[in-house]
């Protein structure tokens, strides 16, 4: 079958070919060519760029403290050694004390400091006082919490910690390994510097009771 282009007027067929490689040129040109001048730019979008750069950045920063204030009231047992992370470590717990529900307060049976625990996040603060600094790699700090749902022989690890050297006081946040049910007590011991996976307690150092 004829194509049916072949029965145009060949004037007609000249003038559309001529335009159809006018805009063929003018496709590569914008695809290839150099950037627009800012004097070729509107003068309504020049005017608005400044204003939305503004807001993109404020957006921006509230997506970043939304992200950032967490860790910065939360911080990891492994960051409260340094003198910035035990002020974070401080902040957390009385943000903790302040909102909390269904928050466990308890007290070490022999020395100051106390145990803080919110049942619901199963997460806690230790406030220690007069506890010798610790030498990692020779020794560490580890959390045993006692869970009246399991047998008592095999508390839940509490986590390893450090009290750094020239504090009084310390507060080392701390994060269950298992879900405690029931929390019974809270024991502190020493142990090697990867600590251990069953405690001996040959080395009980804190006890705070959490029955009654």
């Amino acid at each position: 079958m004829e194509d049916a282009t072949g029965r145009l007027p060949r004037s007609v067929r000249k003038s559309l070919d001529q335009c159809a490689e006018q805009w063929t040129d003018r496709c590569q040109t914008a695809a290839s060519g150099p950037a627009k001048s800012a004097d070729s730019v509107p003068i309504v979008l020049r005017r608005r760029t400044p204003w939305l750069a503004w807001v993109l950045g404020v957006v921006s920063l509230l997506l970043a403290l939304v992200g950032w204030w967490p860790r910065l009231v939360e911080p990891s047992t492994a960051s409260s050694a340094s003198d910035f992370g035990q002020w974070r470590a401080h902040l957390g717990r009385e943000r903790m004390l302040s909102r909390a529900a269904n928050l466990g307060h308890w007290r070490w049976t022999d020395g100051d400091g106390d145990v803080v625990w919110d049942r619901q996040r199963q997460r806690g603060y230790l406030l220690l006082h007069g506890f010798v600094a610790n030498d990692p790699s020779r020794a560490r700090y580890q959390l045993w919490i006692f869970d009246g749902a399991r047998d008592e022989r095999y508390p839940v690890d509490g986590g390893l910690f450090d009290v750094p050297p020239g504090h009084e006081e310390v507060v080392i946040p701390v994060k269950a390994s298992l879900p405690v049910t029931k929390p019974t007590g809270f024991a502190v011991t020493v142990e090697k510097p990867g600590g251990a996976v069953v405690s001996l307690r040959e080395k009980l150092v804190a006890f705070a009771s959490a029955e009654g």
